[in-house]
């Protein structure tokens, strides 16, 4: 019987990490991203339906967002629900400072200034131009809002920015980002933490997991329905 060695090497990891990947992409993801095209027309249609205007307050500037930035990851904004999930996994008696990736309309960003203390700091890093001009509207001596990518989060952050954080909370699509740059955030992202700091991410797939079981010594995993599409809620603690 041929005996299987108790640590397997990197390259072993790394090649079960990748067939993990290529299954989830290639069996779940497609699927999943039919569904939620499914439910983007149904949501513009009873929309249209009910006399919305596009220039009201509505999803419709969010779906303009969406169809002209793959980048952002959700159909709608964050529920309430969604939200309430992340804000309870930050620990906000050690926590002064949060980066956010992906910061989109600020539905997250608002809740996390509100609950930061008054010598906190929160950077929202964003790579949507119009997402950008709306986040820097907040009169908000915390908040610095940054018009980047994630990908280059080391020369965004550089040198001002604080090199060891609290918490890094995260709304990007990682199932958009080639294999190696999901690694390589993840290092980057867990790097910055302070040890016992924690990295929050909302997902539409469970395309995370195994990557952030690899770099982060626990994850947990949640699921939230009550949103537009479900989420899920993944956190890595350092």
């Amino acid at each position: 019987m041929k005996s299987f060695k108790e640590h397997p090497s990197v390259r072993e990891r790394k090649d079960v990490l990748d067939h993990i990947e290529d299954f989830i992409e290639n069996q779940v993801e497609r699927n999943v991203r039919r569904g939620i095209d499914e439910i983007e027309r149904f949501v513009k249609q009873e929309l249209l339906r009910q006399g919305k205007k596009k220039d009201e307050p509505s999803l419709f500037s969010y779906l303009d967002a969406l169809r002209e930035d793959w980048q952002v990851a959700a159909l709608a904004p964050s529920t309430k629900f969604v939200v309430a999930r992340v804000l309870k996994k930050i620990d906000w008696k050690t926590t002064r400072t949060i980066i956010e990736y992906g910061s989109a309309s600020g539905v997250i960003t608002k809740q996390l200034l509100a609950r930061l203390p008054a010598d906190g700091c929160l950077v929202a890093i964003e790579t949507n131009a119009k997402f950008v001009s709306a986040l820097s509207r907040h009169q908000d001596p915390r908040l610095r809002v940054i018009h980047g990518s994630v990908l280059e989060l080391d020369r965004l952050l550089a040198p001002s920015q604080p090199r060891s954080v609290d918490a890094i909370v995260s709304g990007i699509p990682f199932s958009y980002l080639k294999p190696m740059d999901r690694h390589q955030l993840l290092h980057k992202t867990e790097e910055r933490l302070r040890p016992g700091g924690r990295f929050i991410a909302y997902q539409v797939t469970t395309h995370l997991i195994p990557l952030m079981k690899y770099h982060f010594r626990d994850v947990d995993v949640q699921f939230e329905i009550r949103n537009l599409p479900p989420h899920f809620i993944f956190t890595g603690y350092k």
